[in-house]
């Protein structure tokens, strides 16, 4: 028969093994969805804020601290860093809440004073999206898309990535990926992907003859991982007038060996090619 100590420790040793047994090897994400208008005003012509939400937040990982660490990242990029301690299902409300503070501070005074009869509209837009785009067990690499409009001929799309070494909960940058002195190549490998793969561009013997910034086209940070390749992106005015949009440049592993660092993170998924 057994004791009470040894009761105890077999419900101990099995808690832990259904713990250790249920927790994901990959980050498992949790998705927050927020849409509302807010009028400046009881007319409804005069003015609102559009305020529309769809993320996806880590809160499942297998260890704790990678996983803290990457939520207070990405909670920092979404929101900002007043965000970060609060209670996940508490982040939402505030931020909604200052975001519409800040709209009426800054178009409420202007409005009454604007003549009743002028054609002014005071509408605002603020459309925050956050996915994950590639999770396994050592990986984990998100996307957050913004647009914002605050009034003027258009609004401004931009999107960010940010990727993580789910051994360390580290953010990855070109440094931990590439050889030293990378960037002169990849510059070179970035521009010759983007007329690859856009045939308008294969019509143009050099860059130089398009309405792209040639001398901005450089790695800049902003690149995600997939099990195919890195892929970079520019944002609206990065690389060239606004009315090209944004620049997505998708470079194949193979496109990059001989600049990828030995050891570099990534190496079981190039292996995999």
């Amino acid at each position: 028969m057994m004791n009470k100590k040894s009761i105890l420790l077999s419900v101990s040793l099995l808690s832990i093994l259904i713990f250790v047994g249920c927790a994901p090897k990959t980050i498992k994400t949790k998705n927050l969805e927020y849409s509302n208008r807010f009028y400046l005003t009881s007319d409804t012509s005069r003015g609102s804020l559009n305020l529309v939400i769809q993320v996806e937040i880590p809160v499942k990982f297998s260890n704790k601290a990678v996983l803290d660490s990457v939520r207070s990242k990405l909670i920092a990029s979404l929101f900002g860093d007043k965000y970060v301690s609060l209670p996940l299902d508490s982040i939402i409300p505030s931020f909604v809440a200052d975001q519409n503070e800040d709209y009426r501070n800054n178009n409420l005074s202007m409005l009454q004073a604007a003549n009743l009869h002028s054609y002014f509209s005071f509408n605002n837009e603020h459309i925050l999206e956050g996915t994950a785009l590639w999770s396994d067990e050592n990986i984990f690499s998100y996307g957050i898309k913004r647009y914002v409009f605050m009034g003027g001929a258009h609004g401004l799309n931009t999107q960010i990535f940010m990727n993580f070494d789910l051994k360390t909960g580290k953010m990855l940058t070109e440094n931990d990926l590439f050889i030293p002195n990378y960037k002169e190549e990849l510059t070179k490998i970035i521009r010759s992907r983007m007329v690859e793969e856009n045939k308008e561009l294969a019509d143009y013997a050099d860059l130089n003859q398009t309405d792209y910034w040639v001398d901005s086209i450089q790695p800049n940070g902003n690149f995600y991982i997939s099990d195919e390749g890195i892929n970079y992106l520019f944002n609206p005015y990065e690389i060239g007038p606004y009315y090209l949009g944004e620049t997505e440049v998708r470079i194949p592993y193979a496109r990059l060996k001989d600049i990828l660092k030995k050891g570099n993170p990534l190496e079981y998924l190039i292996e995999n090619q």
